[in-house]
Parts: structure tokens; sequence; C-alpha cells
């Protein structure tokens, strides 16, 4: 969001900052503290008066307000600043609700946040949330809460222009709700660690983003994946407007052989990770103008194959495959990218694929056509049709494991039919899910979940 506001500016000079003032008020021996400002509410003022929006310039200051009065309230704040505004902590501190620190940013901090007025604590948190990495972006926060209030059609209309964050009512709601989020951010980031040895891409990594050939955001093996969830927010977020779709890929190397097969079967792709990307770019063009097939019907004859297996194997199809809707799980998590043995996430690729609609998404990684796997055309095509049906978007790919995303739960009229159309494309969902799984156990699991694993053995 920040550095979307300062594109075009320039520099931005203001005779009465004080950065003498606080650098002599709140000493520190970091100079960075004093040069690179956290945020500045000039950024904000400056798109209100372009775009000539309808709000009053208070605004610009909302959710600088929210993230101070959340550091202050937690002890985050630097000695010298816990002296120099003894007044303005003491009533925070006994009514918080009632204190528009709007105006005390505008007026005492010359309306500027720099992590000179935290403790080391909180300049490290800052850093971390506040600074100039990825995800998790405490900026970018605002912007999915200002949209989901606003609403993503508002939020790009002629009055609005991309600035919800601004037409955010600054209330106590707004800031409870952004508190929770801060808060788990907070704590998600005090257990962080990284595994050093993937702090950089690998070889193979470096590869797969070049066949992928659009913008990628590389993630290394890290304990707690809330960069990983956060940054997926973002760009779902995103997408619709800049037409993308997000999808996380782990760095592997059946995954990447598997990729290699289907678009560029001739490569001698080995261990130096070659591959002739006019010919995978070719293959995409062949499987986006390939017509699609009807989804339905492609999973009406995977299901009827499943009857005759189960039939062949003398299995009884209505009380052992299909069973009751009960004992379901719920599932709101990604959970294929995560390395069970070491309790870490594996080295990761959040891919911007250049594709409109989410189904094409499979022209760019073909990664089925093995074992029971469906091909490129069949994935695109039961894809478009789970989409039109559920809003269902491909979101997480391994070599083995590919997760959707929704918005919502499949209602329960439609549960039963969903889960049987799924055992028919990937019957080790059931086959051998957990003990005792049954299509309906699926169907209850759908019921209760916005993310649908696969997996194919």
């Amino acid at each position: 969001m920040l550095l979307e506001k300062i594109k075009g500016i320039g520099s931005i000079v203001n005779p009465t900052r004080q950065n003498a003032i606080i650098k002599d008020t709140f000493s520190s021996d970091d100079e960075d503290d004093y040069i690179n400002e956290m945020d500045d509410a000039n950024w904000h003022i400056e798109s209100i008066r372009k775009k000539e929006l309808p709000v009053d310039e208070i605004n610009a200051y909302n959710h600088m307000a929210i993230y101070l009065r959340w550091c202050i309230e937690h002890d985050l704040m630097s000695q010298a600043f816990l002296q120099e505004y003894k007044e303005i902590i003491q009533k925070v501190q006994i009514d918080s609700p009632n204190i528009d620190l709007r105006v005390f940013i505008q007026n005492e901090l010359d309306g500027q946040l720099f992590s000179s007025i935290f403790n080391q604590i909180g300049k490290d948190f800052a850093d971390y949330y506040y600074g100039e990495n990825e995800s998790p972006y405490f900026p970018s926060d605002i912007d999915n809460y200002a949209i989901d209030l606003i609403g993503e059609e508002r939020n790009y209309s002629d009055e609005i222009q991309d600035e919800a964050y601004l037409f955010v009512p600054f209330n106590e709601k707004y800031y409870q709700d952004m508190a929770e989020v801060i808060k788990k951010r907070f704590t998600n980031w005090q257990g962080q660690f990284f595994d050093e040895s993937t702090k950089e891409p690998s070889s193979l990594a470096i590869a797969m983003m070049k066949y992928l050939n659009c913008e990628c955001i590389y993630f290394p093996s890290m304990k707690d994946d809330d960069p990983i969830t956060s940054e997926y927010s973002y760009c779902k977020k995103d997408s619709n407007h800049e037409g993308f779709i997000p999808m996380l890929i782990t760095v592997d190397e059946s995954l990447w052989e598997c990729l290699i097969i289907n678009s560029d079967p001739n490569s001698d792709s080995n261990d130096d990770y070659t591959f002739d990307l006019d010919k995978v770019t070719k293959y995409r063009q062949k499987m986006l103008t390939t017509p699609i097939r009807n989804g339905k019907e492609v999973l009406a004859e995977h299901i009827n194959l499943r009857k005759e297996e189960s039939d062949e194997d003398d299995i009884d199809w209505k009380n052992e495959v299909l069973g009751e809707i009960k004992g379901g799980f719920e599932n709101n998590s990604f959970v294929s990218y995560w390395n069970y043995e070491t309790n870490m996430t594996y080295p990761l690729i959040l891919a911007k694929i250049p594709v409109n609609k989410p189904w094409e998404v499979f022209a760019y990684l073909p990664f089925g056509g093995w074992n029971e796997c469906p091909d490129t055309l069949e994935l695109m095509a039961i894809a478009k049709y789970w989409f039109e049906q559920h809003g269902a978007v491909s979101a997480v790919m391994t070599h083995d494991v590919l997760e959707f995303d929704l918005q919502k739960p499949v209602t329960k009229d439609k549960a039963m039919d969903t889960a049987l159309e799924m055992y028919g494309f990937c019957p080790d969902v059931v086959d051998q899910g957990p003990e005792n799984a049954t299509v309906g156990s699926l169907a209850d699991t759908l019921n209760k979940s916005t993310v649908w694993y696969f997996w194919w053995d």
C-alpha cells in the first residue's frame, strides 16, 4: 500500500519535520531509525488530494493510530517516549477508546511513525511487520480488512479508487478487529524460526521460477506459516483486479520432473534443470486453446469407473463406499506444504499465474497424467466445473497433492453429490483417507470446510 502511494511523487519535503528533535529525544545507536520512516501521513494525504477522494484528511492517520495504540497497550514503547509523552500514555491506559491518537500523531509526531519511538522488541516487531518485508505487512492487513468491509467492487469504483482503507469508520470496532490481527502476527513472530540453509533459493527453486515465467515470491522453510498465508491472502485480494491466480507450489524434484515430462518431454533436464521455454510456452498455448470438455461429464465417467471397480472387488457400494453423512471434520487450513518430520514448511514458491480463469492454472502447471491423477485437460475441465459450482480455486500443489480454496463450505444439500465427484476424481481421498472414511464422511467434511484436499498415491 505505502509503495503505491509514493510512486511518481518523488521526494516529499516538509520544512517543519522534527527529525532532529526525534533523534535528540529518542536516542538510538541505529541511524536507520531516523532515515527510514515506518509511515508518514503525507503519503496518504497525497493520495486523497491527487484522487480528490471524498474523505477527511484526518483519515490518513487512522491505521497509524491503531498500530500506535496497540503498541502502547502492549508495552512496546521506548523509555524516552514514555517519559516525553507520559500524559498521553496515562490517558491511553485509562480510557483508550476515547483518546484520538490520530491528533497526537499529527501534532506531536509530525504525522510520522519511526522505529525509534519503540523499545527493542517493538523495533524488531516493527521491522518484521511494518518494514520492507513481503509479508506479513500491517498496511496490507489494513487493506484486506477495508476491502472486506467496503467490498471489492466498490473499492475499485470512481468514488474510492482502490483506497478503501481511507473510508473505514474510525471507531472501537475497527481497532478491536485489527488488534486481533496484530496480536496474531506478534504471537507468530515470537515463535518464528527459519531454516538458514533454505534462506536463498536452491538451483531447483530458481529453475521452477524460470519455468513459471511470472512474478514469484520465494519462501524458505519456516516454523510458522504466517508469512505464507498472509501473502497468499494479499494476493487473493489483488488477483481479480490484476489478472492472475495465486498458487503455492512446493520446491520439489518429483513435481519438477512431472512438469517437464508433460510440457517439454524431450528435455534432457537432470541436475542442471534445463528446459526449453519456447516448447513450454507452446504447450501452454495448446492447452489454453483446446476446447474444454464438460467437467460434470468427465467426473461422471470417473464415478462410473469407481463403481465398476467396486463391483469387480465385491464391495458394497452403498454401505462401504457411500455411507452416511457423518464423521467428517473441519478443514480450513492448507496442510500439504508442511514437512511433518521437521514440523516446518517445505521451501515454497508463491506464483502469480498470469491467467484470468482459475482452471487455466493447470496449463501452466501440468502436474497430472500419472497413476489415477487426471491429465491436464481433464484437470482443467473439472476445475472449471467446480469453480462454477462452488467457487473452488486451486491454491496449493506438491508432486502428489492438490488443495483447493473456497470462500465458504459446500451446502449440506450438495455435499453428498460433490463428495462423490471428489471420490471419482481422487479415490485415495476416501480409500486411503481416515479410518472408516466413506463418501458420506467426506461430504460431512465438505459441509464444514473451506479447503479441499486431494492426494494420489
